[in-house]
């Protein structure tokens, strides 16, 4: 079973066809698909990237792991 994610939790993605990079960041906004991420370490070839990236991008819940492990989309609020 995946983790569940939170606003503050460290994360790991990993490069594939759809991300253009593996980094480190930080969970900065949760959303209900994806989560703008801080990127906080990366490799030095891809220091172009994240700085057109101003160091924040928007990644799929699926492309995102928590200590090795999937993450779990957060449960919509119910909005009144």
């Amino acid at each position: 079973m995946g983790q569940e994610i939170a606003i503050g939790d460290k994360v790991t993605v990993r490069k594939s066809a759809n991300v253009p990079l593996s980094f480190k960041g930080t969970v900065e906004k949760l959303y209900t698909n994806a989560a703008m991420l801080t990127i906080d370490s990366f490799d030095e070839a891809d220091a172009m990237m994240v700085e057109d990236l101003k160091h924040k991008t928007v990644i799929n819940y699926k492309h995102i792991l928590k200590g090795g492990k999937a993450v779990i989309p957060p449960t919509p609020e119910d909005k009144k």
